[in-house]
């Protein structure tokens, strides 16, 4: 049943997605040749790049008179962008000749201002008067001005209503809910060293529920994932398709899927334990264009650029719906394209504390990936054994406790950087992990 209905609902899912590899780049270069040229390093998917080149070109010109090429650097998902600027700040501490990061949240940024990456940008009142300083308890724009929130994107819970009422399995609203054996391979699961919107759906479920018991809830909805995909693209397909049943994943990537195939897919943000959080730009330090840098920043906190970000097919030239919430909040009210989803009206029964979640970015990742994903083959062997009624309780929780305090994990934070500690740590760490589950 769940190969062919696996074809077929890919067969579906993938129409939009296959259009858009088909979709000529005109959008990407100006009509009358490029007289300046823009960088940016992001992860956003093709659409998002060809809407705001395509945006900020008609802006440029009609507001300007300048015409602009923007050179999109694609090195993968949010970690592969960290590691990549990394490396061009090892190269050349004073530049990494790119313009602007723009996606991936906030954290990075978080992370990429304490290394002094990031260029302060002072945007005029008028603009900043027309964002709220919070959404839900977490920032939509840096104090110091070294990133600003241009979308707002709420994580939560995508399922398949269809295959769930097939499988005689509860409709999920909850984190916890993911956590029970009766998900077992029908959960799916994107990885968070390669996708920012996975960490965060990781980072989130940490905080939310303390992290002891986070962390017990992670490795059981891991135990339950049939496997774990590249970036946070991967859910919504599988999902989609019936492959599996449901999935964290980020609201946008949620909202393509639901317009493409209709009432039997559904998302669920789940109540008071996750966040709707800023997906950030910031200017990098040593940008080779910087007035042309703070131009494009501006224009996506124009209501024009956010426009972009909600408006329909068809107006004003856009060719991709977006399905992103705009940070600007008059927009909600004025637009009656706006979403109906109301982010500033949220409310969380957790304070998101987003210095921990930027210092321990990294490792955090390596934890997850040691032992949650590398151990995976022995963790679902473990977690089939309790489905049979082979474990107590207590054996569960050992299972599922946490290798460390989040204290003693902080500590590690600090010392991640020497490759050496980190590598021999991750080695000790998955000798563990294969003992503890194989036990």
């Amino acid at each position: 049943m769940r190969v062919w209905a696996g074809i077929i609902f890919i067969a579906i899912a993938a129409l939009p997605y296959g259009f858009i590899l088909f979709m000529d780049h005109e959008a990407e270069v100006p009509a009358q040749g490029p007289t300046e040229t823009l960088s940016i390093l992001s992860p956003h998917r093709r659409e998002v790049r060809q809407e705001y080149s395509r945006g900020f070109q008609k802006w440029m010109s009609e507001e300007h008179q300048r015409s602009v090429y923007i050179q999109w650097i694609d090195v993968g998902g949010t970690s592969k962008i960290m590691k990549d600027l990394e490396s061009r700040f090892a190269a050349d501490p004073e530049s990494a000749r790119v313009d602007l990061m723009f996606g991936g949240g906030v954290d990075p940024f978080l992370q990429a201002a304490t290394y002094g990456w990031l260029t302060p940008v002072h945007l005029p009142q008028a603009t900043l008067d027309r964002i709220p300083e919070s959404c839900a308890g977490t920032p939509v724009y840096a104090k110091d001005f070294t990133w600003y929130g241009v979308a707002l994107s709420g994580f939560g819970i995508l399922y398949n209503r269809r295959l769930l009422e097939q499988l005689d399995i509860p409709i999920p609203r909850e984190w916890a809910d993911l956590a029970d054996p009766i998900y077992a391979t029908w959960l799916g699961s994107g990885d968070p060293r390669t996708s920012g919107s996975v960490h965060m759906c990781y980072e989130i479920v940490l905080q939310a529920y303390g992290f002891d018991e986070g962390w017990s809830l992670l490795t059981r909805i891991a135990a339950n994932v049939r496997r774990f995909g590249e970036g946070g693209g991967a859910v919504p397909l599988e999902v989609s398709s019936g492959e599996v049943a449901a999935g964290m994943v980020i609201d946008q990537y949620a909202q393509t899927v639901i317009d493409s195939i209709g009432p039997d897919v559904a998302f669920a943000l789940p109540r008071g334990v996750t966040l709707i959080g800023a997906d950030s730009i910031a200017m990098l330090k040593g940008a080779p264009s910087p007035e042309l840098a703070e131009l494009f920043i501006t224009y996506t906190l124009s209501d024009a650029g956010q426009a972009l970000l909600y408006q329909p097919m068809g107006r004003d030239g856009q060719k991709h719906a977006l399905h992103r919430l705009p940070v600007v909040a008059h927009l909600y009210e004025d637009d009656p394209d706006a979403p109906e989803t109301r982010p500033y009206s949220y409310t969380s029964r957790f304070s998101y504390d987003t210095d921990a979640a930027a210092k321990r970015w990294r490792i955090l990742n390596d934890l997850v990936g040691v032992w949650l994903i590398d151990a995976h083959t022995e963790l679902t062997a473990a977690w089939a054994h309790d489905r049979k009624g082979g474990l107590s309780s207590d054996e569960i929780a050992a299972i599922s406790a946490p290798p460390l305090t989040a204290a003693e994990l902080e500590t590690l934070a600090g010392q991640w950087d020497d490759t050496r500690f980190r590598l021999a740590t991750m080695t000790a760490w998955s000798r563990l992990a294969q003992e503890r589950y194989r036990r």
